[in-house]
């Protein structure tokens, strides 16, 4: 698993230098592939939810990369949890697929297919998706 977190991290960093913050982005691109997931954030006015979702989604990747400590099990949790607020298991898992297709959007030429093959695997391990 070092090498798939070497990549990722390097991925991270490589958005962080291109964006300020891939958040929006992100949101956007989530917001007009399932325009009816939009409505969950109506609430969230200052970008608080989003911003610890983003968050929350990064932290699980990397544990899931490095120690295993908590980031499989949290997606678990807040899988269900998300199904108390309407959004299905499928919707949920989706969210780390718009984050990749977002990550690739700013990298552009410089998104290799050693990305891509790490971050679908990756995906696909910690959600149970075919990224």
């Amino acid at each position: 698993m070092s090498g798939d977190a070497d990549i990722v991290t390097e991925t991270l960093e490589r958005v962080a230098a291109r964006v300020d913050d891939p958040m929006k982005l992100v949101f956007d691109r989530l917001f007009a592939e399932m325009p009816e997931v939009e409505a969950l954030f109506v609430r969230d006015k200052g970008g608080l939810v989003r911003g610890q979702m983003f968050q929350v989604t990064m932290e699980s990747l990397l544990d899931f990369l490095g120690d295993r400590t908590y980031g499989a099990n949290l997606v678990q949790i807040e899988r269900v949890n998300h199904q108390g607020l309407g959004v299905e298991p499928e919707m949920f898992d989706r969210f780390y697929v718009t984050v990749m297709a977002t990550f690739k959007d700013i990298m552009g030429s410089d998104w290799t297919p050693e990305m891509e093959a790490v971050w679908t695997r990756v995906i696909g391990e910690l959600t149970g998706l075919a990224a």
